[in-house]
């Protein structure tokens, strides 16, 4: 392999694929990308056999050739040069890869490219497309919420699920639960449950692009192609929970509230609400206010904002703050509403107006 690249190109292609690098495998392979040269193409590929990643950046190829190569020392090396300096990059028959730019010269010993898994990206199945900036939101307003407890698997991704031309993804841990529904014009029926390893790669690798993402969905797997990427992930087993069961409408209180107010002063109470094992802050509703307080062993805080619009009885709840802030965090309405089933019972928080996103959190009990 012989090749001239931008240090640029090479970078950013370097920093897709690492994501899929895994350091805790027993085949040391894993721990490096593969790197293929031809027809003026550079092809980057790295695997954990769970999620996969490939890309491709337009280069000089002068020879054509493959290695793999240790991901981290070659990221970090080629991080460290001048962003817009032009790389010189051959590799040897004994797999040994010199990078060369401007005064640096750098050697790094690799692998033959046969030892690589070769099948990676074979899939099959159901094909559609989503615009990116639908399939953004669905990720930013579920991802979220998936339980980080691996003893239940199958809630460490999110559901997604095609019925009557309406996708939905919906995520849960135990405490809260987050649905994000928005029209996709697909006859087929569909439910799934995608770990959210593979979501925050697709959501990272999107950035501000708009374009259409490619899915192809096997009983296996599911793959997005994003322009010059393609992300490969396995599918969770198991059954997931009912979720429309969870949803309730029998309120006895509704609020209207802006936004940026709530997030601003549920901030500023939970800096001692995380001193309290649950992160404790407690709302009371009276009237056309609610005040947020929390308090510590370090001293107590409190909040009081006028409400936009309150239906229904007055109200005494607690809450795990960190679950309200990160919902907060997602939303993009000025106003959001929140509707009370008791002070006991799961609470729900949707953008004002707007009926596509839900948000189910359990209260904490509170003396």
């Amino acid at each position: 392999m012989k090749i001239n690249i931008s240090q640029k190109e090479l970078n950013k292609a370097i920093n897709i694929v690492q994501k899929a690098v895994t350091t805790r495998t027993s085949l040391p392979i894993l721990s490096g990308i593969l790197i293929e040269a031809s027809e003026n193409k550079l092809n980057f590929t790295a695997t954990d056999l769970e999620l996969g990643i490939n890309t491709y950046v337009e280069c000089e190829v002068i020879e054509e050739g493959s290695i793999v190569v240790h991901s981290r020392l070659l990221g970090d090396f080629v991080r460290k040069l001048p962003s817009n300096s032009l790389v010189n990059i051959k590799t040897t028959e004994n797999n040994n890869m010199e990078i060369k730019c401007l005064n640096s010269d750098f050697n790094i010993l690799g692998n033959s490219s046969k030892e690589f898994p070769n099948n990676t990206f074979e899939n099959d199945g159901v094909k559609f497309s989503i615009n990116s900036d639908i399939l953004k939101k669905l990720i930013k307003y579920t991802s979220f919420a998936v339980s980080q407890d691996n003893m239940k698997p199958i809630f460490t991704g999110c559901l997604l699920e095609v019925k009557n031309g309406v996708c939905s993804f919906v995520a849960l841990d135990g405490f809260r639960m987050a649905v994000k529904n928005e029209d996709l014009n697909l006859d087929e029926e569909i439910s799934t449950v995608i770990p959210s390893k593979a979501l925050n790669e697709v959501i990272r690798i999107l950035e501000d692009d708009i374009c259409d993402v490619g899915i192809i969905l096997s009983e296996s797997h599911i793959s997005f192609n994003i322009e010059n990427t393609t992300i490969i992930s396995s599918l969770l087993e198991g059954k997931f929970v009912d979720y429309k069961s969870l949803l309730k409408n029998d309120f006895v209180t509704k609020i209207k509230i802006n936004t940026s107010e709530f997030k601003n002063s549920i901030e500023r109470a939970s800096l001692l609400a995380r001193e309290d094992k649950n992160n404790l802050i407690i709302f009371d509703i009276k009237e056309n206010t609610m005040q947020i307080y929390s308090t510590s062993e370090y001293g107590n805080a409190e909040e009081f904002i006028v409400l936009k619009s309150k239906d229904g009885l007055d109200m005494r709840i607690g809450f795990n703050s960190k679950y309200i802030i990160d919902v907060l965090r997602v939303i993009d309405s000025e106003e959001v509403e929140i509707k009370f089933l008791g002070n006991v019972n799961p609470c729900f928080i949707n953008e004002a107006d707007n009926d596509k996103f839900n948000y189910m959190v359990l209260p904490v009990r509170i003396s």
